[in-house]
């Protein structure tokens, strides 16, 4: 039995980006992670005028596209047999148990951290 190939819609556009650019592949992967890392750090930045839902919604949406990204093209599993894949997103299972259990079933969550794993937001260590 032959071996499945699968690419997807979204590789499909990356290499469509690329063709239109004149770049290859992974310098467009390269914009769309640069591009995904500022809404992120914006999410995180701006957190306090924002729902904990919605930072929480905008840091999972990014995280998954981000994961696209370096699994697709930086670990070539876009092409690869869908076995590889499937291999390699395993792991997820057990992220998204650490997920649910310390962020999302603690009454606290992220709100009760202890000082030590929470970064000092007063600037008090920068010096002019």
């Amino acid at each position: 039995m032959g071996e499945q190939k699968h690419t997807g819609i979204v590789a499909g556009s990356f290499q469509k980006m690329a063709d239109l650019i004149g770049r290859d592949v992974y310098f467009v992967n390269f914009l769309i992670l640069m591009v995904f890392t500022v809404i992120e750090v914006a999410a995180v930045f701006y957190g306090e005028s924002m729902s904990l839902n919605m930072v929480w919604a905008i840091l999972i949406g990014v995280g998954i596209v981000k994961a696209y990204g370096i699994a697709a093209f930086f670990m070539h599993l876009k092409g690869d047999p869908i076995w590889y894949t499937r291999t390699a997103l395993f792991p997820l299972v057990f992220v998204a148990l650490m997920l649910w259990g310390i962020g999302l079933s603690n009454p606290d969550s992220i709100l009760g951290l202890p000082s030590w794993c929470t970064p000092n937001w007063d600037y008090s260590y920068v010096t002019n």
